[in-house]
């Protein structure tokens, strides 16, 4: 910063030494050779070299030690000095003013450009990295457009599905995917983050379990879901829940809860959102899981898309309606 600023402190004294040079070399000009003709005009010159370095008021004040040596040193009689002098000064300082402005403005377009320029680097330097370690990651990654059509595949969404991820793209996911095809993605519904366990297919019809943490989003006036999948091994217990099962009747409650974990809340964010406590979430989130035949969240985020896929219609009936008030008064 020091060394920045004594080049700028060095570079003006340049300028300011320079101007003056130019000054003194128009003056003496001015008297020696000037008998019916004035040279005065080319005190414009140094002023617009001084007024890149100079404020608002200093360059007033140069333009008034021209416009005096103007009249000194020129060929004028004293007959309307007072009005000469003012319009010399007048133009000395609007000049100088305009060329100071025009400066700034330049300075100010450089500095942006800098700015855009140093921006589209670190963005190209960051997409870089980002491709780097789509096309590095272990993990399958997929890019899906509103309709299911996979758009981007990295290599290993390829290897786990079981053809190359060229062939992948433009495809669509419900064949290897069906819950991840079932995902609300147009404009209107929310944006979601979240991870849900489901079953996968490979091209050669091998059936496995897939974790898949999935976002949507849009993009260029279009919705777009991105998602993470990884494939495990599920345990005895935690096996997804039957098409029976799933279709089990729920309460307003706790479709309203089942929404609540697809939207990736949290149990104190969902009973923000309903108004209740947080006991109540969680003794619903049970009510799911036996109602369900559900061991993990992340299943309960598979069967809320079966059910949004239905429009989560709720269950009438006073039972349900006595049971919602029960919980909800805890």
């Amino acid at each position: 910063m020091r060394f920045t600023e004594s080049v700028l402190a060095y570079r003006r004294s340049r300028i300011l030494v320079v101007s003056a040079a130019m000054i003194a070399a128009i003056a003496i000009l001015d008297w020696k050779l000037a008998k019916d003709m004035s040279f005065g005009f080319l005190y414009f010159f140094p002023i617009f070299l001084a007024a890149s370095c100079l404020r608002q008021w200093q360059i007033a004040v140069v333009a008034a030690v021209c416009a005096i040596l103007r009249e000194v040193v020129g060929p004028f009689d004293l007959r309307y000095l007072p009005s000469r002098l003012f319009l010399a000064w007048g133009s000395f300082t609007a000049a100088g003013w305009l060329v100071r402005g025009v400066l700034a403005n330049w300075q100010k377009v450089r500095e942006q450009l800098f700015e855009i320029q140093t921006r589209d680097r670190l963005l190209r330097d960051s997409e870089e990295q980002l491709r780097v370690l789509i096309e590095t990651s272990s993990a399958a990654i997929l890019t899906l457009n509103k309709n299911g059509i996979v758009i981007q595949a990295n290599e290993a969404a390829g290897r786990m599905l079981g053809l190359d991820e060229s062939a992948l793209v433009g495809q669509n996911i419900g064949a290897y995917l069906p819950a991840l095809a079932r995902v609300p993605s147009d404009q209107s519904a929310p944006v979601f983050r979240t991870t849900m366990e489901c079953e996968g297919s490979r091209v050669n019809g091998e059936k496995f379990t897939a974790n898949v943490c999935f976002s949507t989003y849009n993009f260029a006036d279009e919705s777009r879901l991105t998602a993470v999948i990884a494939e495990t091994e599920p345990a005895v217990n935690e096996m997804p829940a039957s098409p029976a099962e799933s279709s089990v009747p729920l309460t307003n409650l706790e479709q309203m809860v089942l929404r609540g974990i697809f939207e990736g809340n949290s149990n104190k964010e969902i009973a923000a959102k309903l108004d209740t406590s947080e006991s109540a979430v969680k003794s619903t989130i049970q009510r799911l899981f036996t109602k369900l035949g559900a061991r993990t969240r992340s299943q309960l985020v598979r069967i809320a898309i079966e059910r949004l896929g239905n429009e989560l219609q709720a269950v009438p009936g006073s039972k349900a309606a006595a049971a919602d008030q029960k919980i909800l008064s805890k």
